[in-house]
């Protein structure tokens, strides 16, 4: 089954079931997904793929991490200054379920070791590999499955 027709049979039963953070979550992400640019139209593309969903899942999952992040930092900031943080909390359990939601379909992350072994693998195969063959190589044999941040910092160790 297509990562498209998942999501939006997920959101039917979820819908049906009346939960309504998880149909107002993949409602969102299947609208997200399905938007064809201006630029992509011009250039030929008229479907979806699942990289294409995959790409969205992974965008959300990344603005949701630093949603949370954000959340937190705001709730230290409250708790210091005395204040009340039961919005902040209620707002970051809600940006919790959101995650859980949206990892569910993401593609599986590689951990630390999988992606250093993975940079390893191609220095082995191309000693004369800079940071940019290197970010390329990962982006094209296992893009949306790792933190770009941290391929960043292991390929220039």
């Amino acid at each position: 089954m297509a990562l498209l027709d998942e999501l939006k049979a997920d959101q039917l039963a979820a819908r049906k079931l009346n939960d309504r953070l998880k149909a107002s979550v993949l409602t969102t992400l299947i609208g997200e997904a399905t938007q064809i640019t201006t630029e992509e139209f011009k250039r030929g593309v008229t479907e979806v793929t699942d990289e294409k969903v995959a790409a969205t899942v992974a965008k959300f999952l990344k603005n949701t991490k630093l949603t949370l992040d954000n959340l937190a930092t705001e709730r230290a900031r409250l708790i210091e200054a005395g204040g009340d943080a039961s919005k902040v909390d209620e707002r970051t359990r809600a940006a919790e379920a959101e995650l859980a939601i949206l990892s569910s379909y993401g593609p599986k992350q590689m951990t630390e070791s999988e992606l250093r072994e993975a940079i390893n693998d191609f220095r082995a195969k191309n000693p004369s590999a800079n940071v940019g063959m290197i970010m390329a190589h990962l982006k094209t044999s296992f893009g949306g499955q790792y933190d770009g941040k941290a391929a960043s910092a292991l390929a220039k160790a």
